[in-house]
């Protein structure tokens, strides 16, 4: 049988190409191999410069409502004539398998289901990924699809076998990049372990990924070599908890390249904990080359600290910047992630904690607030109702959503970003 695998496009105000890689559809075609299955990957994120823009169209926003947000809605990726070029050279396949990422990027992946029905009738069409499982009702209703799976991979295999008639695994699976996936782009992304040990308040990523687990770290050595000669000089680790058990998971790989004479920019765009990084830590990461290393504090409130999960607090940033400067990284690749538009949350905490930042030597990056159903702060928003299931996507938009519901004066936050870029 062969299989197509989408990407689809992003929908948004605003996008960038942060190293991005379709991650989980890698895995999702390794367990096809196992089927005796022949994959075919169409990414509408490929090729595009990492870091750097993706192509972008000005498009109709698909709300009746005018909402107040300055930059036009587009879609971003490759044009529609490139996407439908792609789905013909694709040749026969038996069905499609489309991921989803943010939740309220579902049109770009509506828009994909409606090129494939055009091109290719009836053929079964199976949704995955992140707005799946948070939205699951919401894609069913809305979306000319077969079957949307919810969760972990593992936990949805069963259907699909039944829907499409897999027979019984005839071999382990070849990882993803033997399989002829690879686009030849010089960035990549790699994960090293699945979910999160901590619980954070805003977070779905237990929801998403199920419990925290590891990878063999030999494979994940194995999977940057095939990167690294075939071209890759760019990788980001998008993993939510890459410092846990340093010593025996990345600190030995990082020896491993290095002994190999591996030489690559690495980059950390989820964020790590900064209470996870000590001086032996810091030195390791310096040593081996990591570009950019971005660190979550949220915020200095204390008390928010504690409420939303206590993963992190101000005096472990502290350490954590401390330790990278002395190791010898340069300021301006340190940065820290800043919530902004959190339930409660005042104008003056934001500013007090990018001040704070800025006091250490490095730049905050202020990430504005989208609630994610199922997690503690939706529920309080819920509760208070703000939001609901009934909603459409889209008003989750961080954009979006705190421009409508956060209660700040719109001058105000530009002031914001003004001192945190200052």
């Amino acid at each position: 049988m062969r299989f197509l695998l989408v990407n689809p496009w992003i929908a948004d105000f605003a996008a960038f190409n942060f190293w991005i890689r379709p991650l989980g559809l890698y895995c999702l075609a390794s367990w096809l191999d196992s089927h005796g299955a022949e994959t075919l990957l169409l990414d509408c994120l490929s090729p595009f410069t990492a870091p750097g823009r993706f192509r972008r169209k000005p498009v109709k926003l698909p709300l009746d409502e005018k909402l107040p947000v300055r930059r036009a809605f587009a879609r971003y990726g490759i044009s529609t004539t490139e996407f439908r070029k792609r789905l013909r050279s694709a040749g026969r396949f038996d069905a499609v398998f489309i991921t989803s990422v943010m939740s309220y990027w579902y049109p770009g992946v509506k828009w994909v289901v409606r090129e494939i029905r055009k091109e290719a009738g009836s053929v079964p069409i199976i949704l995955g990924g992140i707005y799946a499982t948070l939205w699951k009702e919401h894609a069913e209703r809305n979306l000319e699809v077969d079957l949307v799976c919810s969760g972990p991979l593992e936990e949805n295999q069963e259907r699909i076998e039944n829907l499409l008639g897999l027979g019984p695994l005839s071999m382990p699976g070849r990882p993803w990049y033997r399989l002829g996936l690879h686009d030849r782009a010089g960035y990549g992304a790699v994960r090293t372990t699945t979910g999160c040990p901590f619980r954070c308040t805003y977070c779905a990523s237990a929801m998403i990924s199920g419990p925290f687990g590891t990878r063999d770290m030999k494979e994940v050595l194995k999977e940057i070599l095939f990167l690294w000669e075939n071209g890759v000089r760019q990788l980001a680790f998008y993993d939510d908890a890459l410092l846990v058990d340093f010593h025996q998971r990345l600190g030995p790989l990082l020896n491993e390249l290095d002994y190999r004479r591996v030489s690559m920019e690495f980059h950390t765009p989820n964020g790590i904990h900064a209470r996870l990084v000590d001086e032996y830590v810091a030195k390791r990461l310096v040593m081996s080359g990591f570009g950019s290393v971005r660190l979550s504090l949220e915020t200095v409130d204390s008390q928010r600290q504690k409420n939303t999960g206590g993963k992190v607090t101000s005096d472990d940033l502290e350490r954590a910047v401390k330790f990278l400067l002395d190791a010898g990284m340069n300021r301006e690749s340190i940065g820290v992630y800043l919530m902004v538009g959190l339930p409660m949350q005042e104008f003056d905490e934001v500013a007090e904690s990018i001040r704070y930042v800025k006091s250490l030597g490095v730049r905050p990056y202020l990430a504005e607030f989208s609630p994610i159903p199922g997690t503690v702060e939706w529920k309080r928003l819920e509760e208070n109702g703000i939001v609901t299931k009934a909603m459409d996507p889209l008003l989750t938009n961080n954009t979006v959503f705190f421009r409508l519901f956060s209660g700040y004066d719109m001058e105000r936050f530009r002031a914001l970003k003004r001192l945190a870029a200052s």
